[in-house]
């Protein structure tokens, strides 16, 4: 694990204080009750709060200055996942009681029993929030249809292999981007990553669903391809995942995955791709603005990327078609 605390450009509190610390807490979190040892060890290290706040998520690190107990209060309407970037803690998630440590991380349920406590000295945790309602609408786009009963997630979650390795991977990528000045923070950008982030945790953690998306069963296949294509004529230039074609055709994403490849050999995500790059193409030839222009309008928003699958594709760059 890396010496340096994740997410530093996000700095809320720096303080050897419990008061700021409680506050700045409560404000990107939920209002919680701190509870110390009567006779606190403390760290020569002040406590530490980094976190990124917006209405569907937080993306925080949290390192008090001593062992405490963390208990959220009232009206918790979002779910949770706490993985430790150093260190080890206790964290109760309904009626389990986790160990948070290397390769193991809680997921807390809204409206379940949710604790943080015997924080081993030094110890930071890395701790998402994601609202309900933004968890709940990925799995609809999943699922081809709304959920019948809250979801409610296992508590314990391995990192160590598998599905949870590549959901630890892909969160730390999304921290090390928030952690350097770049496109991450650009508008639109950093919403879709923490979309695929509340996807592969649907897909990484057993939960009340897991086994309906595993099902192949589904609507008939009629007109599934139609309305998807309809799905990406129209939104191609918007930050569009697969969740959002599947939830248009009314389908889950397994069926539609399945319907786009017995009917073009392809995947809608790859279906996606190559008909903004027809768009681009057509922009580019057309003349209708500069190579970066013509590529975010076409929902492209890494320019390296777009420059070598058009270069794949029709075999020049963006700038010669431009001319």
């Amino acid at each position: 694990m890396t010496a340096q605390p994740p997410l530093r450009r996000f700095q809320l509190c720096v303080s050897d204080e419990l008061g700021p610390f409680a506050a700045q807490l409560d404000r990107v979190y939920y209002p919680s009750r701190l509870r110390m040892p009567v006779r606190p060890q403390l760290s020569r290290s002040p406590s530490v709060l980094n976190a990124i706040h917006r209405r569907d998520f937080t993306i925080g690190y949290v390192r008090p200055r001593t062992d405490m107990q963390v208990v959220p209060e009232g009206d918790r309407p979002a779910y949770h996942v706490n993985f430790a970037w150093n260190g080890s803690l206790g964290a109760l998630s309904g009626e389990r009681d986790v160990r948070v440590r290397d390769g193991v991380a809680a997921v807390h349920n809204p409206g379940e029993r949710h604790m943080l406590h015997h924080w081993q000295p030094g110890t930071g945790v890395v701790g998402i929030k994601l609202a309900s309602e933004f968890v709940e609408a990925e799995l609809t786009g999943l699922l081809g249809r709304a959920p019948t009963e809250p979801l409610r997630f296992s508590p314990e979650f391995l990192l160590t292999e598998g599905l949870g390795a590549s959901w630890l991977t892909l969160a730390r990528f999304v921290i090390a981007e928030l952690d350097r000045p770049g496109l991450i923070e650009a508008p639109g950008m950093l919403q879709p990553y923490v979309r695929t982030l509340a996807v592969a945790l649907l897909n990484a953690q057993p939960h009340n669903y897991s086994d309906q998306l595993r099902d192949p069963s589904g609507p008939p296949r009629t007109g599934i391809v139609r309305r998807a294509q309809e799905s990406i004529e129209r939104r191609y230039a918007e930050p569009l995942l697969v969740t959002d074609i599947a939830r248009d055709a009314g389908v889950s994403v397994r069926r539609l995955q399945e319907t786009f490849a017995e009917v073009h050999g392809i995947s809608p995500k790859t279906y996606l791709r190559d008909y903004r790059l027809e768009q681009a193409h057509r922009a580019l030839r057309a003349g209708q603005g500069s190579v970066t222009e013509v590529a975010q309008a076409c929902g492209f928003n890494h320019l390296g990327r777009f420059a070598a699958s058009y270069r794949e594709r029709f075999g020049e760059l963006p700038s010669q078609t431009l001319g």
